[in-house]
């Protein structure tokens, strides 16, 4: 019996000591900024800018948009 609590105490001492060693955050890559967002000329709808189909008249949320808008 003595043994086995002895394994125990030393299971949970090697997973506490490797807990201690793990980063706060598992992510390797920083988190990305804010997005500028921008609405879509036909309905509204804001996307975020790098999402955004540019068009003529515009920005839009999506190639149909922009079509049926310019079209």
């Amino acid at each position: 019996m003595k043994y086995l609590v002895l394994l125990l105490v030393a299971v949970a001492g090697i997973w506490w000591l490797r807990q201690q060693r793990r980063p706060d955050h598992p992510s390797s890559r920083p988190p990305s900024g804010p997005h500028t967002m921008v609405a879509c000329t036909q309905c509204g709808v804001h996307v975020p800018e790098a999402e955004a189909v540019p068009g003529q008249r515009g920005t839009y949320c999506s190639e149909a948009h922009r079509q049926r808008h310019e079209g």
